[in-house]
Parts: C-alpha cells; sequence; structure tokens
C-alpha cells in the first residue's frame, strides 16, 4: 500500500527575536501550521510581489487542500462524491473572494469618481436653470398661442 503523499510545508519564517529556538518536534507529532501573515511574509521574503503573495497562499492552500482530501486510502471511493462536492465549494468561494478583492475599486479610482460625479453634478446644475428656462418659454408660448384661437 502507497503512503499518501505529504501536504505542502512552508518552512518557519526565523523571527527576529533573540528567544532560544523551540524544541524540535518528532515525526509523530503535528506542527503547528503557519499563520496566513507568515505565509504571506514568507513569499515576499523570496522576492514575491506583494499583490502575488496572496494569490500564492491561495494556490498553496488549494493545493493542499486537495493533497489532504484526495488522499483517503481505502474509503476514498466510498466518500469521492462528498470529497469532491466540498472541493467545488471551497474553489467556488475562493474564486468570489478573488472576483471581489479585483472588483473592488483602490484609492486612486474612488478619487477619479468622486471627482468625475461632482463635476458632472456641476454641470447639471449650471445647465438646469437654462433648460427649465427654455421649457417654461416654450409652455408659455404653446399657452398663448391656444388662447388666441
Amino acid at each position: 500500500m502507497e503512503k499518501p503523499a505529504t501536504p505542502v510545508e512552508v518552512p518557519p519564517i526565523p523571527s527576529a527575536d533573540p528567544s532560544p529556538p523551540t524544541k524540535p518536534t518528532k515525526e509523530g507529532q503535528n506542527r503547528k501550521a503557519p499563520t496566513a501573515v507568515e505565509v504571506i511574509a514568507h513569499y515576499e521574503a523570496q522576492g514575491v510581489d506583494s499583490k502575488e503573495a496572496p494569490l500564492k497562499a491561495i494556490e498553496d492552500l488549494q493545493k493542499v487542500l486537495m493533497k489532504v482530501l484526495g488522499s483517503g486510502g481505502g474509503r476514498k471511493d466510498k466518500f469521492m462524491g462528498d470529497t469532491m462536492r466540498k472541493l467545488d465549494n471551497v474553489n467556488t468561494r475562493l474564486a468570489i473572494l478573488e472576483m471581489k478583492m479585483d472588483s473592488k475599486p483602490g484609492y486612486g479610482e474612488s478619487v477619479a469618481i468622486g471627482v468625475a460625479s461632482g463635476l458632472a453634478a456641476r454641470g447639471i446644475g449650471n445647465v438646469m436653470p437654462q433648460v427649465l428656462g427654455a421649457l417654461g418659454q416654450m409652455w408659455d408660448s404653446v399657452k398663448s398661442s391656444t388662447r388666441s384661437t
């Protein structure tokens, strides 16, 4: 029987504090999973752009999920449908999260939208009295032409 693949582990980030190192973990003990901040900091330390680091962390999370959920051994056949459904749900939620992150305007875009809407409102405010005046003159002319006959 083949041993299931182990998940991709991100090496811990060395800390700057001078405290003594922790005891090494034994083969049988579970290691504490790195936090999201640690994973992103790890990728940034490797030279990955700060915008690309969260995407790289999400990719690693998906790979780990695929490996962990996919390695079921003998019971794999029994729960394969449920596992695939759960993976689809996770992928859908991550895709929605990525779309939301991409669709939000940045600071510069928000300022540009505000300036454009302010100019549009000022333009409408300047033009509206002339439009209402023209409509009033048309109304008066129609009213006077219908009275004279």
